[in-house]
Formats: C-alpha cells, structure tokens, sequence
C-alpha cells in the first residue's frame, strides 16, 4: 500500500464521541506485514485445530468496511452509511460543493476516509466505494484515493480502470501497470495495456498490441495517434495528432500529451490534475498554482505549501508572485524578527485580497502568535489563530464577555453579544434544539445523511440564511461533532467580520 505518499497529516479526524484532535499518521504506520502475518498465524492455529472445518471467506461487499480511518481513530461508526438509499447518498456526495470553510471540508474527508459499509440497497460490489473515490478525485485528493481503493486489496475487477487512472493523477507518475497485465484480454484496456508494456521498456510487444488495435478498433483513432506519437513509430503526418485537445481528457491522454512534448497546464484542467504539477516537473509557477489550488480544498499539508512558496527567490511579480513575496518576506521576518509589523500587515493584505485568509492562517498564525510584540500584531494573530486547529491557544487572549472565548473555551456564563449572528450561536451551544427531520433520520439510523444535510446547510447558512446557520450548528453539536461546531462557528465570525471591516 502506498501509504508512505499518503501524509494526510492535514486532515484531523472528528471523533464522534470524543472530539479530541488525531492524526492518521499513528495507524498509518501500522506495517501491512504485521497484519498479513497474524492473520496467517490464526488462520494455521485454526488449521491445526481442526482439519475437518472448511473455512471460506465473506464476501468483502457484503462484509467488509472499506476504509482509511478505523473508528478508534474517527469515532464515526461503520454503519453510518448503512440505513441510507444509495441513490440519496450519491445524489448528496455529487452535488456536494468544496466547502468554504476548512473545518467543514475537513469533516468532509473524515467521512469520505472512515471505515464503512455501504448501503444495504448498493446495486453493485463496490457502486459506493466509486462514489467515494470520484468524490476524493473532485477535490483533488488523488493519494488519499490511491490508498482507499487499495484497501479494497485485491482490488476488484471493476475497479483497475479506476485505479490506473488515478495512479497517473499522482505527482510520482508510477502508473498501476500491474493490474492492467493481469486483465491484458480486456478489450477495453487495451491503449493502457500499449502504454504500461512501453513504461516497462517492451516496445516491441506495445508497437504490435496497438498495430492490432488499430485495426480492430478498440482504441479511438484520437488516442491511436497520441500512442503513435509516444512510441515514436510513425513520422507521417496524421491529421488526428494535429487536432486540438478535447476538452474532457482522459489521465491516459493527459500523461501521452506530457510525454510527447506538448503537455496540457493543469490550471485549467479539473483540479484532480493539480496534483502531477506538485512534483515541479512542469515549473515553479504550475508548482505554486497547484498548490494553492489543492489548497483550497484542503488536499496539500501547510508545510508543503510553505515550502514550494519558499523554495526559490523570484524575478517577477504580480499575481501569484505577490503571495509568494509576500510569504518568503513574512517567513524571513519571522526567523530574523526585522521589520515584522510592517511585513505581517502587507502580508496579510496580500493573502486576504485573494481571498485567502484561512491558507494564511495556516500558514503563519501560530508562528505570529507566539512572536506578536505589540497589541495589534497580537490581535490579528489571536483572529488568524481562530481560522486554525490551535484556536484555544488563544483562550487567555479573549476576554470573558467576548463570543470567541465562549467558542474557544466552552464556557458561555458571562458572554454578550453584539449582533444577530452571535445571538444564534451563543443559542447554539447554550441552548440547542434538534430539527424535527434530523431527530427522524437519526431514529432511522440515518447518521450519514444527517451529517450530510448539516454540511450542506451550514454553506447556506454562512451565506445569510440565519436558520440554516442555527440548525447546521446545532445539529453538529448535538450529534457530537461539537468540536467542529465550534471551529465552523469560530471561522465564520473571524472571516464575516474581515469581510465587513476589512483588513485593520
């Protein structure tokens, strides 16, 4: 498994029961050899027993929990999906936005990494666990993707398409040839199978495979001719090789386009393709746009971040130059402590006219913290704090009466508030209400979709719509994600207030 690419260290599980925040770096580093080798240990004691029992396997799809994050580590339970219509859940996952806020998108990933069943209604082996990977690839989380359908392990026939696609999604470009050897006869496999036998130096064995394609048809004649191209076997000219792109291209397509010389720049490609612009094969300025934009689906961990921003000094400015100044300037300031007020100012300027306060945070907001010397520094960075998840760092920092230290610190006894959204959300956590139509779903065991229509109506919410707001909240915090509740809340008063008064 290639969990060693998979450093999900940015995404913090939310323990239903027990909101504490956790890494999935300590399970992850649970070797699969261990496991292999204690369950073939139980399997002979077993065997010795008793040479009579027959022993056969579940089937995974009917059995089996599928994936990333076990419930020790999430607290969210592998039937969360279970009671839901799979036509509802699918319909809810494809029609989901990239939440503006991370704490919400966060959550998200949780969901889409736990450990689950499928619904008892799946039409097929795995129907659900493809609904999760597309969801994943929407965001741009490709490794994260890599590591849930190998989970599936054997990964089931259905599924090898999908799995090569994404393994040439991944910024390290090593596509998952394997699979495709063992399916070679698939008819529809077969311009994978001419370029996993060219990657693996036989191109004897890929010139002939697709000399045959092109006469049986298999292969379209756009691909035919990228594939032509790539073995470097046909000098004529051909007519579909001078046509532009299509405009929905496969990663097949999009890899041959690389390789022949004429790559395709993943900025305006969906974002699933950010991430082969991470390895900076393709440049410093693909590099940096990349990750900003994984960024804002929280895809890409904040020291990778900081390090491509500061991994060269540049020659030009404007546009995404400004933020990488703007960053190297801070990060040099910080670690020299010269002319730190005024570089955080034109710092923060920076980052929140591009709408990107919540990166910035990330970023810098502990560091800032930790360094503020006067009051003003001290308070952009105690706000910046709050987009973060070391927001009760800050608790000390907030006076008594003050919201944010009622979020930040659990007790609201001696808050008062200054407009109508603090009122819902001192509401919110002094006296929340479940909703009618979610206490029905929960008593029908309905806790996925539950959390799913909190999600969706928490981004209506934050928009202007005070009820969704109130009943998003209050249905997090009452089904144990209060956690999350808190930060949502917290985001939300620190970037509603940045957007009405501006940067002070």
């Amino acid at each position: 498994m290639r969990i060693s690419c998979f450093l999900y260290f940015f995404l913090l599980a939310s323990p239903l029961a027990a909101e504490a925040p956790l890494s999935a770096i300590d399970w992850l580093s649970i070797k699969k050899n261990d496991v292999e080798s204690s369950l073939k240990s139980v399997e002979k004691e077993s065997s010795d027993t008793n040479k009579d029992i027959q022993v056969s396997t579940l089937s995974s799809d009917k059995f089996q929990s599928i994936g990333l994050l076990p419930v020790y580590v999430t607290g969210i339970p592998t039937t969360i999906w279970r009671n839901s219509s799979f036509n509802d859940l699918t319909y809810s996952f494809k029609s989901m936005p990239t939440f503006s806020y991370p704490p919400i998108q966060e959550l998200v990933y949780s969901l889409l990494l736990a450990e689950a069943r499928p619904p008892l209604d799946e039409p097929e082996s795995y129907s659900f666990l493809d609904v999760r990977l597309q969801k994943l690839l929407s965001y741009g989380a490709v490794d994260p993707a890599i590591a849930l359908i190998e989970r599936a392990s054997p990964v089931p026939n259905s599924m090898v398409p999908l799995l090569f696609d994404i393994s040439l999604l991944s910024n390290n470009n090593m596509p998952a040839c394997d699979p495709i050897f063992k399916k070679r006869k698939n008819r529809e496999l077969q311009g994978e199978l001419v370029y996993c036998y060219a990657r693996k130096g036989d191109w004897l064995t890929a010139h002939l495979i697709l000399k045959t394609e092109s006469v049986l048809g298999d292969i379209s004649e756009h691909l035919i001719s990228l594939l032509n191209r790539y073995l470097e076997v046909d000098f004529e000219v051909d007519l579909n090789a001078l046509l532009p792109p299509p405009s929905l291209i496969t990663p097949l397509e999009y890899r041959l386009y690389e390789a022949i010389g004429e790559p395709i720049p993943a900025e305006y490609l969906p974002i699933k393709y950010s991430q082969s612009d991470l390895s900076g094969d393709n440049g410093w300025r693909a590099q940096v746009i990349a990750a900003e934009r994984l960024a804002s689906t929280s895809a890409i961990p904040e020291n990778q971040i900081l390090g491509i921003y500061t991994k060269y000094n540049t020659s030009v400015s404007g546009g995404v130059w400004e933020r990488v100044d703007a960053v190297k300037s801070l990060d040099t300031a910080l670690e020299l402590n010269e002319n730190f007020e005024e570089i955080l100012q034109n710092s923060l300027e920076v980052f929140s006219k591009a709408d990107q306060l919540s990166l910035f945070a990330k970023l810098f907001a502990r560091r800032i913290y930790e360094q503020s010397f006067s009051p003003k520094s001290k308070k952009i960075a105690a706000d910046l704090l709050l987009l973060t998840n070391n927001f009760e760092l800050t608790e000390y920092y907030w006076r008594s009466e003050d919201i944010r230290f009622g979020l930040v610190s659990g007790d609201f006894s001696n808050v008062k508030t200054k407009n109508e959204t603090e009122n819902i959300i001192l509401k919110v956590f002094t006296d929340p209400k479940m909703p009618f139509l979610v206490e029905q779903k929960l008593n029908q065991g309905k806790l996925g979709e539950v959390i799913l229509n909190a999600l969706l109506q928490f981004e209506t919410g934050i928009q202007g719509d005070l009820k969704d707001l109130s009943e998003s909240l209050s249905t997090l915090n009452l089904i144990g994600l209060n956690n999350t509740a808190r930060r949502a809340a917290l985001t939300h008063l620190v970037l509603l207030n940045e957007k009405q008064s501006g940067v002070n």
